[in-house]
């Protein structure tokens, strides 16, 4: 597959996502690094962000990739089984558009606590698993991880209910909109 060979991961092997938007989390990040080695059989594609690149660069390894920042987030999200993230609308919506499973951890200074109320509707729809940034534990966080990526029944399920909350077409809707309103 040409997303693995991008990442020079391995075909066979599931994949966790590491992102935080393209700034990078340095809460995630800091998560990671203290979870990084308690991932087994998996590996990691993570994007920490421009400037937290040197601080994490060193927990790269045969199964761990780290990039600061991931211009074909298409390859990326091809190659994922499952997302840890930061719960923007902008990543909602590429999410669900893709039907990708996540671990969500909304940033709590985020407008209006719009993270928190976007990374909820994922999860009361069983396509996604939440974790508050204040409850970030690293030990916790990769059993929740190994538990869901290795379970591929609740995977596929989390991936369907994803989907479905898609709205792949949603900026040709808006146009369409748009346009009929101006033109009446």
């Amino acid at each position: 597959m040409i997303a693995r060979k991008a990442f020079n991961l391995i075909a066979d092997k599931k994949t966790l996502f590491v992102f935080g938007g393209s700034q990078g989390s340095e809460a995630l990040n800091q998560c990671t690094s203290r979870m990084i080695e308690q991932l087994d059989n998996i590996q990691v594609l993570w994007q920490t962000g421009k400037h937290n690149f040197d601080k994490y660069k060193q927990f790269k390894s045969e199964t761990v990739r780290i990039v600061p920042f991931i211009n074909d987030m298409r390859s990326a999200y091809a190659l994922t089984d499952l997302t840890f993230s930061r719960a923007g609308a902008l990543t909602i919506a590429e999410l669900t558009a893709c039907g990708l499973p996540s671990i969500l951890v909304p940033l709590p200074s985020a407008a209006a606590d719009h993270q928190t109320h976007n990374a909820q509707s994922m999860t009361d729809t069983g396509a996604a698993e939440l974790i508050l940034e204040a409850e970030l534990d690293p030990r916790l966080t990769a059993n929740k991880i190994s538990s869901l990526i290795n379970n591929e029944n609740v995977l596929n399920e989390m991936a369907y209910k994803s989907k479905s909350l898609g709205k792949p077409d949603a900026t040709k809707v808006i146009v369409d909109y748009i346009l009929k309103k101006v033109n009446a």
